[in-house]
């Protein structure tokens, strides 16, 4: 990761000496609006799925999700923008939680879960632009996502393999919902990064959209003993003003 930011750093530092220093080809519209402050608003429909970091979890297939909300832009250079802003996710992770007993005439438990988690998430990211190319330029993102939990529900099935030495084995199993927001962390972080385009419409307006991943390296749940996080692909559809 050190490596990683230190080239993305020296990237970005030769990038605006180039663009600094070098004259706009003539081909090159410059009909971008240049205000150091835009706002922006988005949809955000993704495709999750659960990483596990614990022997007893695994992850149970991918899900889609959604979030929308706004987001603001202040450039520091022409091309170059801190981006911030919140939005409200909804999330839904899919995963399996097995507690084997290796011992005879014991209950071997299996848990499927199927959590549908709302947060509400405020980037920090890095917006890199090139110059335009008539009314399209194109953008890198990089940052992080910081989450806070709103909202947690968990709708699972609990199953208990009896193991016997002599007896047949049988299943128990039940379903049900309920709120799990004591059993999940409130605070979350993910590292974003990706890239899109934005489309000038007049003046100021603009149609914007970008792919990225999103990967959250912070427990989704809160006992270190059923550790897992949250991995997704995120379109982003927005306009920007």
């Amino acid at each position: 990761m050190k490596i990683t930011l230190l080239l993305l750093l020296s990237l970005i530092t030769f990038s605006a000496f180039a663009q600094d220093n070098q004259p706009p080809p003539e081909h090159l519209s410059e009909s971008f609006d240049d205000r150091l402050l835009h706002f922006g608003l988005n949809f955000t429909p993704g495709v999750y799925w659960v990483n596990s970091n614990s022997a007893n979890d695994k992850s149970n297939g991918a899900s889609l999700g959604y979030g929308y909300g706004a987001n603001l832009e202040f450039y520091f250079t022409p091309n170059y923008a801190f981006l911030f802003g919140m939005n409200i996710t909804n999330i839904t992770a899919h995963y399996i939680n097995d507690n084997p007993n290796p011992s005879p005439n014991t209950l071997d438990s299996t848990i499927t879960h199927s959590e549908q988690l709302q947060y509400l998430q405020l980037p920090l990211e890095l917006k890199l632009n090139t110059v335009p190319f008539g009314r399209i330029r194109y953008f890198g993102v990089v940052g992080l996502n910081f989450g806070f939990l709103l909202k947690a529900t968990d709708s699972y099935t609990y199953t208990n393999t009896y193991v016997g030495q002599r007896l047949p084995l049988y299943n128990l199993s039940y379903s049900g919902t309920g709120d799990i927001s004591d059993q999940t962390d409130f605070f979350r972080v993910s590292f974003v990064i990706g890239g899109g385009l934005e489309y000038e419409l007049a003046g100021s307006t603009a149609l914007q959209a970008s792919l990225t991943y999103n990967s959250c390296f912070t427990n989704m749940n809160n006992t270190s003993s059923n550790n897992v996080n949250i991995k997704g692909i995120e379109l982003m559809l927005g306009v920007l003003f």
